[in-house]
């Protein structure tokens, strides 16, 4: 009876054991795929942002500036607003010609923005989608976000179900401005522009999984002043 008394406690205490090692490892994996899946989700986010800027006042006509200084100022290159960024840094719009026929005033136009969610104040990126200038823009402050009543022309691109966007910021602060001589002697300035971006976010089910990403992105189209 001792005997069977003293197995069936070493029993009890290696299966409780393993109970405990296969729950740690269960647990163990279950955050692991949830870091992967918070990073995909910024990582998307970003990639999308960083796309979309990265055309930003693109024009078919951009050709004519081969071998004319003055495409800035001749018409033969029609430019489109430069990228604008709000005062919080958590915004930017832009233009560019979409359709590709020259015309880069009015064709759609891109941004992005970090709101919060109305009941939870929640983060999210949401994106313009509209085919014109974003309404409101970065300077003008947007209402709560509402799932049941998202304003018109704006898109969520991160769930705020499952990620909350904690900081978003934008910046151009090493683009630069490059003066060139026309010809007639005219003067024409050239701006390029550097953004870098910043995204951070946790898990809504588990605040303590956090990710971070930077990214800095060269638009390929300058601007002409």
């Amino acid at each position: 009876m001792i005997e069977a008394m003293i197995a069936l406690t070493l029993s009890v205490v290696v299966i409780g054991s393993m109970v405990a090692l296969m729950s740690n490892s269960l647990g163990t994996t279950t955050r692991i795929i949830e870091m992967s899946q918070l990073t995909d989700e910024l990582r998307n986010t970003m990639s999308m942002m960083s796309r979309d800027i990265r055309r930003a006042n693109y024009s078919a006509n951009n050709i004519y500036c081969y071998g004319n200084a003055d495409c800035g100022s001749d018409g033969s290159a029609p430019q489109a607003g430069d990228i604008t960024i709000n005062g919080s840094n958590d915004c930017f719009t832009f233009l560019l010609d979409r359709d590709w026929d020259g015309d880069a005033t009015n064709d759609d136009a891109g941004g992005f923005r970090r709101v919060t969610t109305l009941n939870d104040s929640i983060g999210l990126i949401i994106m313009w989608v509209g085919d014109f200038a974003p309404t409101p823009t970065c300077t003008a402050a947007f209402p709560l976000w509402d799932d049941d009543d998202d304003p018109n022309g704006w898109m969520a691109i991160t769930n705020p179900d499952f990620v909350d966007i904690t900081t978003f910021t934008v910046n151009d602060d090493e683009s630069f401005t490059q003066t060139a001589s026309g010809a007639g002697g005219t003067t024409v300035s050239q701006r390029a522009r550097q953004v870098q971006m910043i995204l951070e976010g946790e898990l809504i089910r588990d605040d303590s999984i956090t990710r971070r990403i930077e990214d800095s992105i060269k638009v390929r189209n300058d601007i002409f002043l």
